[in-house]
């Protein structure tokens, strides 16, 4: 009952949220409606958890890994993304560039800060559900890194933890979309990407995990970018097509890289049959 009652209200919320960006354009009015909102949307569920309970554990552990956190990270992103937007500095490309990839690294360290329940987060692990996420447990061997609200009756030691990085993860792909390389000058090269998206995508995450450009230090957003501008292409959410690299059933993950190498070898192949062999005297 739980579960279809919250997948209802969040339907309804979402549409109202998307009411709420519609309706404002100040950034502040619109923060304070979208707050408002979501605050509404968590008591409801508050509501409801207090007066009808939990049929059984499990509805308690999917209530505060996923229902209750999905709902509290909005109210962390908006609020976040106001202060980041407060603070954004009046410059060029590069200076709001640097503001940004600042931004994102930050985001990056508290992940690397909550690298368990972030791990554990990403895998859909279930091992300790049962304590994380039952209401009066507590996780004594494990060092929280924070908790934000004290209610016994609507919460756990976990959820906001889960709340936060559902939070941060979203927050970090806004930021990608944000950030924009200057003009590199290249405008009139007529050369364009025509394969497959997906294919580009190899390659930029190839790049970026072998540390190939700037000692290693170039962001992925700013490879992407580079890309998207030599090859005039959009590459959307890129992060998310990488997500279809990962899928792939049949062919391997990293398909377009091997017939990259299939192709060199034929062709170093090709070039040693043609090569003349040496005369011994």
């Amino acid at each position: 009952m739980l579960r279809k009652y919250y997948e209802e209200r969040y339907a309804e919320f979402l549409r109202e949220m998307a009411k709420v960006a519609e309706a404002y354009t100040d950034g502040m009015d619109r923060l304070a409606a979208s707050i408002a909102c979501i605050k509404k949307y968590l008591k409801e569920l508050r509501d409801y958890v207090v007066k009808k309970g939990f049929k059984d554990d499990a509805e308690e552990i999917w209530c505060f890994k996923e229902a209750k956190p999905e709902l509290m990270s909005w109210y962390i992103y908006h609020t976040e993304w106001q202060h980041i937007i407060r603070r954004l500095p009046v410059g060029d490309d590069e200076m709001v560039n640097h503001y940004f990839l600042n931004e994102i690294r930050a985001i990056d360290r508290y992940l690397e800060m909550v690298a368990f329940f972030h791990h554990y987060y990403k895998m859909k692990a279930t091992e300790i559900d049962h304590v994380a996420f039952i209401r009066g447990k507590s996780l004594e061997t494990i060092i929280l890194p924070e908790l934000a609200e004290i209610d016994p009756e609507f919460s756990t030691c976990c959820d906001y933890v889960f709340a936060k990085i559902m939070a941060y993860e979203r927050l970090k792909e806004r930021l990608l979309e944000e950030v924009r390389l200057p003009d590199l000058g290249i405008r009139d090269i007529d050369l364009r990407w025509t394969g497959d998206a997906c294919n580009l995508v190899e390659v930029i995450y190839g790049l970026y995990d072998t540390k190939q450009l700037n000692h290693g230090k170039a962001e992925l957003q700013e490879i992407a970018n580079f890309f998207e501008e030599i090859f005039k292409v959009k590459l959307d959410r890129f992060y998310r097509r990488f997500t279809e690299v990962k899928e792939r059933k049949v062919l391997s993950p990293t398909n377009y890289l091997d017939q990259m190498r299939d192709a060199i070898m034929r062709r170093v192949e090709d070039d040693l049959s043609l090569k003349p062999k040496r005369k011994h005297p």
